[in-house]
């Protein structure tokens, strides 16, 4: 726990989810929540989180979550496709 508390575990944890992002493509979703646990270990890094243990891990999963899920919304928008038609048609 103390690996999460000091903001490393979610570096690591939103790295290994980005990495299984490129390694198998599971629509944004592993990246999303990658860049959320980032976002949640640079938080806690620039102590802009609270440091009471009992309350933080929930504030830190709160702030992974919906970091995630704006993520997710985001980059669903961006890189919507534009055409219906197959790629593969000839």
């Amino acid at each position: 726990m103390e690996l999460m508390a000091n903001g490393n575990g979610w570096l690591i944890f939103g790295l290994i989810l980005i990495i299984l992002e490129m390694i198998i493509n599971v629509g944004y979703v592993s990246i999303s929540f990658g860049v959320g646990s980032m976002v949640t270990g640079l938080l806690i890094k620039l102590n802009l989180l609270p440091s009471a243990f009992d309350e933080s891990l929930v504030n830190e999963l709160l702030i992974a979550g919906i970091t995630s899920l704006f993520v997710l919304v985001l980059m669903r928008k961006f890189f919507k496709a534009n055409s219906p038609d197959d790629i593969n048609t000839y």
